[in-house]
């Protein structure tokens, strides 16, 4: 079965077929009309925040199922009965409940992780209503409650993406004595960098399964809570993808756990180039080890500056579980580690050396919002396969071949675009199950029905098909693969016997072949050939005579436009070229019409409707047959000439009063007159300084005409007085305001 939650609703839908109703059973799990007042008096949206949206559904054993909703903002939690996927109620008919806080956010919009391990909960969300309380909490089980110290700062506004459980103790009796371990992937603000901007950086933390806080410092607190900086960069210029959007941990066995891959989807909060950009990222388990057995970051309370801890720290190692080596010390349990290794772990949560990856893949204008990776057996070596989805409801499936990433196939998942949410794969049955916010949707992880060649079969580079010799099909399915034929390290075809039958191999037959696709178009006249590529890393190319060089041109989406010669049939050829393997993708004859000859020996051709042909310049056509549009160009030209008009009457009328001015003799032009100040008065009696003004008698003048420079001449030739410059206004001429030195004169021009 497959368990969904939704908003007030779980699902229970059959795998062979989640489409069929009467196999799938509904669960309601409402919120009361109480708890939605409550949270709508809280300032929440009543229509879309006070509902019951379901954010944890686990299995806690054979029987029963943990779950966890919002709650209109009051998360809380319950078990479900497997048998009639029903809630658990008490003896009186009521919900057995628990407390969802620390468990549950109380906004459905925030990120949060949980994942069960023998029986106890470990989450990562927030604590609080405001959402400003992040905790990794431990919960459920036999144990005490473990979580995060806020108070030192442990995680600063995570976005947490997901969390493994991983069985490091394994296998039993190994020489090192170590616990099983739970990791937690997140972003965060990055404290460490003395930025500008706020910036963001993509974690790893881990803590101990079997830890069980201090005795008397980090009470009922972890006491092996330790992170480390996940950075995925470009291997140039070193430009980071910083935000983690998911994360998949592929452990091969619970045995074989130190071969751990960790797959992650990362985004960069900058830009570079293109905006939207990702990448996908692998860390090894060694990568990881080394990083959280190495140095630790310090930082000053004070000044709150980072900086390596160069010294000395405590036996045993602070934030490591308990190992062989610390029960040969007499330490068998958190409760017994010294206090000085648990005050160094309180501000040594912080590991110095990064998790360094180059980006396996790098997309740009793609957004990834979600990952799932599967080892895949292929006929003679196992390969990854990443099924990632983007914030457009699309899934991109990916191999990974000699480090190098392939995408092989993009499916559209959504009938409308939407970011696929989450991503489950079931390796048994071979289906892949894609949900958004508004529906999910199950795919097969192979659709090698799709390669109709041998050639396609082996260019796809898909490890999950094969050419059996007559079709593409499903290794999984063959009885005996001796005969299969199949190469993703180098896609060479030429494990493909040519001499197979295939008719997408065979060479185009003459024009009469019922394959070639016949296109009759009048005569000169052109239509364009559509060519459709079935692999993104092919080249297509165009074959066709000689003769028809002259009247071929190619399109940008890869097709042909072609002209229609009379009496003439054309054959065009459509090829796709990779990796020295050519395949014919279409074939069209192209011929004109039946034509009528003219006196003048050159053709006519019939009126064609409008869009399936363009008549081409140069030839000779019959006027009372020929679409023309001399009628909409003289209607067009007519209103342009009309509009121009308007709109000079227009500026006209709207500057008569300047017209008339610059017409009249004697006056300036673009001034208005002013009235006639009172002869031995000044119009201003301060300056806009505030100073006085001495009095002085000004000489009259008139407004020259711009032949006559005499005053600008005397006026350089003479140095300026501030002392005595004064404000003038003539009567007929105001002049221009200017500033002298600290006070706002006027100049006589």
């Amino acid at each position: 079965m497959l368990y969904v939650g939704a908003r007030e609703t779980l699902f229970a839908l059959n795998i062979t077929d989640i489409s069929r109703t009467q196999l799938q059973r509904n669960l309601t799990w409402s919120t009361p009309q109480r708890k939605r007042e409550e949270c709508s008096f809280k300032g929440k949206d009543l229509q879309i925040d006070c509902f019951n949206y379901i954010k944890i559904l686990l299995r806690v054993n054979s029987t029963h199922l943990y779950v966890c909703g919002t709650y209109a903002f009051s998360p809380i939690c319950a078990y479900i009965n497997t048998s009639d996927f029903s809630l658990v109620r008490n003896e009186m008919g009521e919900i057995i409940t628990e407390d969802g806080r620390s468990r549950c956010p109380f906004n459905p919009e925030y990120k949060s992780t949980a994942i069960m391990a023998d029986g106890e909960l470990y989450a990562g969300t927030v604590s609080n209503f405001q959402g400003n309380e992040p905790i990794i909490y431990k919960s459920l089980g036999q144990g005490t409650a473990l979580k995060t110290e806020n108070s030192l700062n442990w995680l600063q506004d995570p976005a947490f993406v997901g969390s493994a459980y991983i069985q490091e103790s394994l296998p039993k009796g190994n020489a090192v004595g170590d616990d099983d371990k739970i990791y937690f992937f997140f972003s965060e603000a990055g404290k460490e960098f003395d930025f500008f901007d706020n910036t963001i950086v993509s974690r790893i933390a881990r803590v101990c399964k079997g830890d069980k806080g201090g005795e008397r410092v980090l009470q009922k607190k972890w006491t092996t809570f330790l992170k480390a900086q996940l950075l995925c960069s470009l291997p140039d210029d070193g430009f980071p993808f910083n935000i983690i959007q998911d994360m998949f941990v592929l452990t091969p066995s619970k045995e074989a756990w130190k071969s751990t891959v960790f797959y992650g989807v990362f985004t960069s909060q900058w830009y570079k180039g293109a905006s939207g950009s990702s990448a996908v990222c692998a860390f090894t388990m060694d990568q990881v080890e080394e990083a959280f057995n190495g140095r630790y970051r310090e930082v000053n309370r004070e000044t709150q500056q980072w900086y390596t801890y160069n010294h000395p720290v405590p036996e045993p190692r602070p934030g490591a579980c308990i190992t062989n080596t610390a029960r040969a010390q007499g330490i068998s349990s958190s409760l017994h580690m010294p206090d000085k290794v648990l005050n160094f772990v309180k501000d040594h949560f912080l590991m110095d050396s990064m998790i360094r990856s180059l980006p396996l893949l790098l997309k740009r204008n793609v957004r990834y919002t979600q990952l799932a990776v599967h080892r895949v057996q292929a006929l003679h070596k196992t390969y990854d396969v990443l099924f990632i989805g983007t914030d457009d409801g699309r899934i991109h499936k990916a191999i990974n071949v000699k480090n190098k990433m392939y995408i092989i196939e993009e499916l559209v998942i959504f009938p409308e675009p939407q970011s696929v949410q989450h991503i489950e794969l079931d390796d048994e049955k071979g289906l892949l199950f894609v949900s958004s916010y508004s529906g999910l949707v199950e795919i097969p992880l192979a659709n090698c029905s799709n390669y109709q060649s041998c050639g396609e079969c082996v260019l796809s580079r898909d490890p999950y098909c094969a050419w059996t010799g007559k079709q593409c099909s499903n290794i999984k399915y063959a009885l005996t693969k001796s005969q299969w034929q199949q190469d993703v390290d180098d896609a060479n075809t030429a494990v493909c016997k040519m001499t197979m039958a295939s008719p997408r191999l065979a060479k185009p037959t003459p024009p009469r072949d019922p394959s070639c696709h016949v296109i009759q178009i009048p005569a000169n006249t052109f239509t364009v050939l559509p060519c459709k590529l079935r692999s993104n890393l092919a080249e297509s190319r165009w074959e066709y005579s000689h003769t028809a060089e002259r009247f071929v041109y190619p399109s940008p989406d890869g097709g042909l436009v072609v002209v229609a010669q009379v009496e003439r049939e054309e054959i065009y050829q459509c090829w796709s070229e990779e990796g020295g393997y050519r395949q014919l993708l279409a074939n069209y004859c192209v011929k004109a019409d039946h034509e009528s000859t003219t006196l003048t020996g050159r053709s006519r051709t019939q009126l064609v409707p409008q869009g399936e042909a363009i008549i081409l310049p140069g030839e000779t056509w019959s006027p009372e047959k020929t679409k023309t549009y001399w009628n909409e160009l003289i209607v067009v030209c007519a209103l342009l000439v009309f509009s121009l008009v308007v709109l000079s009457l227009f500026v006209a009328y709207r500057n008569r009063d300047r017209m008339k001015s610059m017409l009249k003799e004697g006056e300036c032009p673009n001034m208005q007159q002013k009235k006639p100040r009172i002869p031995g008065k000044h119009t201003e009696s301060l300056p806009l300084n505030g100073n006085n003004i001495p009095p002085s008698v000004t000489p009259t003048h008139e407004c020259s005409s711009p032949e006559n420079s005499k005053s600008f001449s005397e006026s350089e030739k003479r140095p300026l007085n501030l002392k005595e410059s004064h404000v003038e206004i003539s009567p007929t001429c105001p002049r221009p305001r200017v500033r002298l030195g600290s006070e706002i004169k006027d100049s006589i021009v």
